[in-house]
């Protein structure tokens, strides 16, 4: 176990202005502009975090050590992130008042990277990504190429205010982050999300039939819904979502009419 120098134990507080946390949390929305094979993220971080390094760290050699730090190996869901960015930030200001070692920023990242990368994949590439742009596709009788700005409303509106809050949830509670994005319900979230996007898929795919309606062409519906059904009882591995998704394709394809 590392033992923090007495000298350290009596600085003086060093806290990060609200104008720098600003700054940081303006950067972390560039964390993948410098994505790399080597250190995944660790570039776009250590360019996030200059800012709160730059405030707590005024002796160069000392900013140097810390920015060296976070450099080291990074990944995780560029949303999720923020929450380990923010709690970066206070962990160096324990650093900094010498009521932590460097080692607990180090570790901090490691550990929680893997499981939010997993959790924000989940919740925001395959749940609510292909849920707002079934939502914005069903618009688009309505709208035109409008409904592409429902699908930036609906999608930004979530994702922007969970980055302010992860940030900010980070930040005054570093260590105990993990706890409130357990209260934050997104891994129970997932699942509703997904079960919206096939319910709006097969809308969809409902509709591709009906655009393709012809008099002598009734067994378009039908062709459809024995398919979600026959998938989801024959392949259960396969799922209701990915049988449903199948069926909007068909239906796409008999609206597009190329069979």
């Amino acid at each position: 176990m590392a033992v923090i120098p007495a000298a350290a134990m009596n600085a003086p507080a060093r806290r990060v202005s609200r104008a720098t946390l600003a700054r940081v949390f303006w950067r972390s929305l560039f964390l993948q502009a410098a994505w790399n094979p080597r250190g995944m993220q660790n570039l776009g971080f250590a360019d996030a975090i200059a800012p709160a390094l730059e405030e707590l760290y005024p002796d160069p050699a000392e900013r140097a050590k810390a920015t060296a730090r976070h450099l080291e190996f990074f990944n995780c869901h560029p949303y999720l992130a923020a929450a380990i960015l923010g709690g970066a930030v206070r962990l160096e200001e324990r650093v900094a008042q010498g009521e932590a070692t460097p080692q607990a920023v180090s570790s901090f990242k490691s550990a929680l990277g893997p499981p939010f990368a997993a959790l924000g994949d989940g919740f925001f590439w395959l749940a609510l990504r292909p849920a707002a742009a079934l939502a914005a596709a069903a618009t688009e009788p309505l709208l035109g190429l409008g409904c592409v700005f429902v699908f930036l409303a609906l999608y930004n509106t979530v994702h922007i205010a969970a980055r302010i809050w992860l940030f900010s949830v980070g930040y005054v509670r570093a260590e105990g982050v993990v706890e409130s994005v357990a209260r934050a319900h997104m891994a129970s979230g997932t699942p509703l999300l997904k079960a919206c996007g096939a319910a709006l898929a097969g809308a969809l795919a409902a509709r591709g039939v009906l655009a393709a309606g012809e008099p002598m062409r009734p067994y378009h519906a039908l062709l459809v819904a024995s398919m979600i059904v026959i998938a989801w009882g024959t392949l259960p591995r396969l799922g209701a979502t990915r049988a449903v998704y199948l069926a909007l394709l068909l239906g796409l394809a008999l609206g597009a009419r190329l069979f």
